[in-house]
């Protein structure tokens, strides 16, 4: 999937005694700081609340769009981790997501350097198809890499955690990310899917 992004900047960080983090915060209040981005048809994006907190629901039906914001460039220097906490209803049936036709994922976070020309992007994507940990060039985009990091079928919460800057470092050359996105689409597969998304934070560890 091509993409680019340019979104509103938003902080909302936590500190304890021994660490730090900082949230994407899927409130009421906090969806307004999440602005939409992506191509023809709308992914559908829905905020819920339950006995763990407040979480994301997604729903792509030949649609292609993200929620995201921009965020501080040196932020990783301090919270390198990327945590993600995925649960997939409803997943894609017989696609190839190493080809254009099927380049699509029932949910995955996009960070990286974020602009109009010459983007060098990581999506940190779920796969029903594809091992945890292979990570390919976009079949659309020379400056974005698809990293699976989830390949639970179970279809319950599952949480993974990703030293980030080590792998924009690896993939790109790049020690820093200025935006992260929520992107779920179904625009090459034509199919319908659901996903949900919760606790996704930058950690110090």
């Amino acid at each position: 999937m091509r993409f680019f992004a340019y979104f509103l900047f938003a902080f909302l960080v936590f500190t304890t005694t021994n660490s730090k983090e900082f949230r994407i915060d899927f409130s009421d209040e906090g969806m307004k700081l999440l602005k939409k981005r992506g191509f023809g048809k709308k992914t559908i994006y829905t905020n819920g609340k339950d006995d763990k907190g407040w979480y994301l629901k997604a729903e792509a039906n030949d649609t292609a769009t993200g929620l995201g914001m921009e965020i501080d460039k040196n932020l990783l220097e301090e919270m390198p981790f990327l945590n993600i906490t995925f649960k997939i209803e409803k997943d894609f049936t017989n696609i190839d997501q190493k080809t254009k036709d099927g380049h699509d994922w029932a949910a995955r976070v996009m960070v990286g350097h974020g602009k109009k020309i010459g983007a060098k992007l990581v999506s940190l994507a779920h796969s029903s198809f594809l091992a945890e940990g292979f990570l390919q060039q976009s079949p659309w985009t020379k400056g974005s890499r698809d990293y699976v990091i989830s390949n639970d079928k179970s279809g319950e919460w599952h949480t993974r955690k990703i030293n980030i800057k080590d792998l924009l470092e690896e993939t790109h050359g790049i020690s820093f990310t200025n935006f992260i996105a929520i992107f779920s689409d179904s625009n090459n597969s034509k199919q319908k899917i659901i996903a949900y998304y919760r606790d996704i934070y930058f950690s110090s560890e």
